[in-house]
């Protein structure tokens, strides 16, 4: 039995409505129809078809031909039919020359039943072509409407990307700007600084000391220059050919006031290899009168009091 994808043609189905179809063939259609809603469908439609044209077909005495074979199959078949009824239903051949039916044609009134019943009068567009037509509109129809879910993925999962990496831009854009907000502000406090150190190296009236060894310590190069500036609280120390000290010792800078309250820590510094040492602009009070400066060697990062001797001296 032929069929159409996965569904059985209309002529399949119009044999299996009539009865036409045995052995086999019956049991796979019965089997296919009752799992199948399309096909259970079509055969409901054809029923009512069939129902429709029986209902319209003028009733005709059957030929004595169909007569002769029908009588001949009864009495293969061994069945008893009182002969009065029959002789009702039918009415009385006219003297015609008696068939012979062959097996193969005792199927004949089947068929022309079959051709007289089923066969409709043709119509402008039958139900038929309308399904051939629209059988490849509903699969294209299942075919877009499966794009447009994949292709809606799709999209969705592009917008997403997209978010994700407009996200990522926005905190390597943000980070950037921190680094050079952090730049920016480091430039402007080297800026200031630098301002401030030219103008105390430049001020006129800034205090100027030169720091010696004492006078037990003549042999001693190491020396070291003093600006300050009390109005401004800024300070510079350059200090060169002074001694090496440990890791866990430094040198500290003391400012001694006029009003002998005591000596005030100016910062602390490591001489390099060749011995030289910086003090620029520390954190200071401002307005303090200091009459001398003093360099000693403290332990770990500073002391708040000098520690005995004074490396370096002077006002």
């Amino acid at each position: 039995m032929s069929r159409t994808t996965a569904h059985y043609e209309d002529t399949d189905l119009a044999m299996f409505a009539m009865q036409l179809l045995e052995g086999e063939e019956h049991q796979a259609t019965s089997e296919h129809v009752s799992g199948c809603a399309f096909c259970r469908q079509e055969l409901a439609r054809l029923h009512g078809d069939l129902a429709a044209c029986a209902y319209g077909v003028e009733m005709h005495a059957p030929a004595s031909s169909v007569r002769e074979r029908v009588m001949h199959r009864v009495t293969r078949e061994k069945k008893a039919i009182p002969p009065a009824p029959v002789e009702e239903a039918i009415p009385a051949p006219a003297p015609t020359t008696t068939v012979s039916v062959e097996p193969a044609e005792e199927e004949e009134p089947r068929l022309e039943f079959r051709r007289r019943n089923v066969e409709p009068e043709p119509e402008p567009r039958s139900a038929k072509r309308r399904r051939s037509e629209d059988r490849p509109r509903r699969q294209s129809a299942g075919v877009a409407k499966g794009i447009f879910v994949w292709l809606g993925w799709a999209i969705a999962a592009g917008f997403a990307v997209a978010g994700v990496r407009l996200y990522q831009q926005q905190m390597e854009y943000r980070t950037r700007l921190a680094v050079q907000d952090a730049e920016v502000s480091q430039l402007r406090a080297n800026a200031t600084g630098a301002g401030r150190l030219i103008e105390a190296m430049t001020d006129p009236s800034a205090q100027r000391a030169l720091l010696s060894p004492p006078e037990s310590d003549s042999g001693s190069l190491a020396e070291g220059h003093v600006i300050y500036d009390a109005d401004r609280g800024s300070l510079i120390l350059l200090a060169d050919h002074l001694a090496p000290v440990g890791i866990d010792k430094t040198y500290e800078l003391w400012m001694i006031p006029a009003d002998g309250t005591s000596p005030i820590p100016a910062g602390t510094f490591h001489p390099d290899a060749q011995g030289n040492g910086n003090v620029i602009l520390p954190s200071l009070p401002k307005a303090v009168a200091v009459k001398a400066f003093g360099i000693t060697i403290e332990d770990g990062a500073g002391s708040q009091t000098p520690t005995m001797p004074i490396v370096l001296a002077g006002s």
